[in-house]
């Protein structure tokens, strides 16, 4: 959930009492609008008051939402119940915006694919991860009503490039195997610790696994696996299955940093991670996009302004970086040197 309320938290769990609920309903509670959102959603299976709920749930204005529903935290029960208000409405908007949230389950987008208009169909096509990791999805957009000659020929165009080749090209032992033992090593729990032997041989099985799956079954599992798995995975040759990496609701900071700091990732990839609101917010984050040469400039430069002193100072003396971002390192770590 969202709100961490405590009369909304009572409300969501059913234990509510009755004077509670009549606040609710007349609307008397201090609540913000995303509150009262979340709570009717959760009295609306309350036959009693059904239709009174219905009615306040059509006056919370559309931006309220549209909000909620771009949040990754969002509650699954109030967003299925804003996903089919806007089936029902054709709300082009917010079913855009539930088919870009890659934290929602994929039934979300199989309701989507089969009972949305054309207009709506041509954006979920768009999200081509989640349609070459779950065909299904294609296979409902098909059978609904609205898919018209230029949706289904898009829809072919994906089944032969992706579908029909048989072999996936391999990802090569040398370009993982290292960087994966490292990361399993300090990983290991304390009641589970395998000696370097052990290791190395889970790190070749699990890329041997992958080695032997087709590009859509990579998809799928960059999004749906493990840590161990993506990190194989996000130097996979082909870019769709570096992007679902990237994509996977489970991708942790964590994970995140270590890719700012692989040199060997492409600067497409580094790009979209510093692209990424949510893991710029995360200032270990920020520095490791700094210092990686692949990181484009203009982006590198907008972060340089949250460093502290000290990094600032190492960056003017990294010679592996751009000496646009030297310079400005150098020249912002005077200012505020001066300003301390």
């Amino acid at each position: 959930m969202i709100s961490k309320n405590p009369l909304v938290l009572q409300i969501a769990a059913g234990t509510s009492s009755d004077e509670l609920l009549k606040f609710l309903l007349a609307k008397q509670l201090a609540f913000t609008e995303e509150e009262y959102l979340e709570s009717l959603v959760f009295v609306l299976p309350d036959l009693r008051f059904h239709e009174r709920v219905l009615e306040m749930l059509g006056l919370i204005s559309q931006p309220i939402k549209e909000k909620y529903i771009q949040k990754k935290d969002a509650d699954a029960r109030v967003a299925d119940f804003i996903l089919q208000e806007a089936l029902d409405a054709g709300y082009f908007n917010i079913l855009t915006l539930i088919i870009q949230n890659q934290n929602f389950p994929t039934a979300f987008l199989l309701r989507v694919a089969s009972q949305a208009k054309a207009a709506v169909l041509e954006v979920l096509l768009e999200n081509q991860i989640q349609l070459i990791a779950y065909p299904e999805i294609m296979e409902k957009m098909e059978a609904n009503p609205e898919c018209g000659p230029f949706i289904r020929g898009r829809i072919k165009e994906l089944r032969e490039f992706y579908f029909q080749s048989q072999v996936a090209e391999a990802i090569p032992e040398t370009e993982v195997l290292e960087e994966l033992t490292a990361v399993i090593a300090e990983e290991q729990k304390e009641d589970e610790q395998l000696d370097a032997e052990m290791i190395q041989q889970v790190a070749m099985t699990t890329l041997q696994r992958i080695n032997h799956m087709s590009v859509s079954e990579r998809v799928k599992l960059a999004l749906t696996g493990n840590k161990t798995e993506r990190l194989v995975l996000i130097k996979d040759p082909n870019k769709m299955v570096q992007t679902a990496v990237l994509e996977s609701p489970k991708m942790a900071d964590d994970e995140v940093l270590i890719h700012t700091r692989n040199l060997s990732l492409s600067s497409e990839i580094i790009g979209k991670i510093a692209n990424n609101r949510d893991w710029t917010k995360n200032y270990t984050v920020v520095l490791g996009l700094i210092q990686n040469p692949k990181t484009p400039v203009n982006r590198a430069i907008s972060f340089i302004k949250q460093l502290h002193i000290r990094d600032l100072k190492l960056l003017s003396r990294d010679r592996n970086i751009s000496p646009v971002i030297r310079s400005l390192a150098e020249n912002l770590q005077k200012q505020k040197e001066r300003v301390k």
